[in-house]
Order: C-alpha cells, then structure tokens, then sequence
C-alpha cells in the first residue's frame, strides 16, 4: 500500500531522514521505535504530506504523493490519516462537529451524510454521550479518541499515528491504545510512532528501529524485541524495555 524508496529530508542544511526505504502492506501494522531525534516524526510528516521531501520516492498504491511540477497530490494525501501528539482539535467546535468538519469541507459531503457516519464513529470510541461537548471538557484520551474518530471520517486507506499516547497521563494512555489495537485487528494499514514498547510487540506486524535519520533494523516483532541483530539495538531495548532479550549466537 505504502512505499518509501530513498527518502531525504533536511532541515537547514541537516539531513534529517538519510535514505528511508520501506513497504507497509496493506493490512499490516508498522511500528517505528527509537530514540528522540531519530527521524521519526518526520517520516510520517512526509507520508501524510506535511513535510516535502528533498529525496527519493513515496508511493501510495504505486502512485507518488509528489504530483505535476512538484506539488502534493492531495486527493492521494486525504486517504492517509494522522493522529498526532498533541490532538488537534479545534476549541470552538464541539466532539461532533470536529469529526464532521473534514467529510463537509473537503470531501464535499452532505451535512447529513457526514454527521451519520460522525455519531457512529463516536459510538465506536464509547464516546456518543460526549458528543456535544467541547474539547477543553474533555480528558486527554477523550480528546485523542475524538482525534481518531475524525481520522477516520474520512474513510482513510491507512491510518499514521505519531506518538499518540506520549502527551496522556499514564492511566489514560490505556484506553488510546485500545481503540488502536481495535483498529489493527479490523484490517487498518497503520504506522506507528510510539514508545509504547508493549503494544509494538503485542500489535506490530513489524518493526522498524530508527536512528540518526537511518533505519538500522528491521523485522518482525519477535525478531526485533526478542532477537535484535545490532548492539545498538539492544542497547536501545534494555534501556527503554522490559522485554527479555535472546543473546546472540555465539554470545
């Protein structure tokens, strides 16, 4: 579904992602873990259109993001969703109208039809009683699944989430986590940027560890988080994990 061949970012002269190259099937859940400053987050930026590559390739269905004369393909961009870290939501417009507003005013769809499908993907996410209220009465993981819920209105090929638990008090990060993983089992095409180092290894159908702009390992989740192949990875998961790691061969 989604292929990234060689791509370059950078900011003021500093490469930022330094030849990324990756395949998400279509189905599959690719979780993308390392440390702070790795590339991560703009990885994502660029699948989802909001940062514009300086090189190499990414393709949706075969067809580039990047259209004529340079300019993003927005209709090809519309059927990639993001959830961010820090929500999004507009203040002044209620749970409702949020998940509505993208269906009305980009898609083109009737006020009808858009707060249809808004109410039942706010049942989904156990979230039909708040309805009509506004974002700063809402919790945090509230607030997220509302975010995704307006993600998913509108009717996205694949799902981008980018940190979405990291700005959540500790007991709220369970219930974003769950909606998620309800999302992966369902089939969504998702790309995860998290620290949640339990949920990529339960829900990732794979991993890739990220540093300095590379991506230095990839695999399964087993592979990753049980056996990772690179010392820099393993220090990274003894760090960050509680998983028990395989020693190498030989070790």
């Amino acid at each position: 579904m989604i292929e990234i061949n060689d791509l370059q970012k950078n900011y003021d002269g500093v490469k930022v992602l330094k030849g990324i190259s990756t395949v998400v099937k279509n189905g599959s859940v690719v979780c993308i873990i390392g440390p702070s400053g790795s590339g991560k987050s703009t990885l994502l930026r660029c699948v989802n259109g909001l940062e514009t590559p300086d090189g190499g390739q990414i393709l949706i269905d075969g067809v580039s993001i990047i259209g004529r004369g340079g300019q993003p393909n927005r209709a090809l961009q519309q059927q990639v969703g993001m959830v961010f870290q820090n929500f999004n939501l507009f203040p002044h417009m209620t749970a409702l109208k949020n998940v509505m507003c993208g269906p009305v005013h980009v898609l083109g769809e009737t006020v009808a039809v858009a707060r249809t499908r808004a109410l039942s993907l706010l049942d989904a996410m156990g979230l039909l009683a708040k309805r009509d209220m506004y974002p700063a009465d809402l919790s945090g993981g509230q607030q997220q699944r509302v975010a995704i819920a307006r993600a998913l209105a509108m009717q996205p090929k694949a799902m981008l989430f980018d940190e979405a638990t990291s700005a959540l008090d500790p007991e709220l990060v369970g219930e974003v986590l769950l909606v998620m993983r309800d999302l992966a089992l369902k089939g969504m095409t998702m790309m995860v940027v998290t620290h949640e180092m339990d949920f990529a290894r339960q829900v990732g159908t794979e991993v890739l560890f990220m540093d300095e702009g590379k991506v230095l390992e990839s695999g399964s989740s087993e592979d990753i988080f049980r056996r990772p192949k690179l010392e820099r990875t393993r220090t990274f998961l003894k760090a960050v994990s509680h998983i028990r790691l395989e020693e190498p061969a030989g070790a």
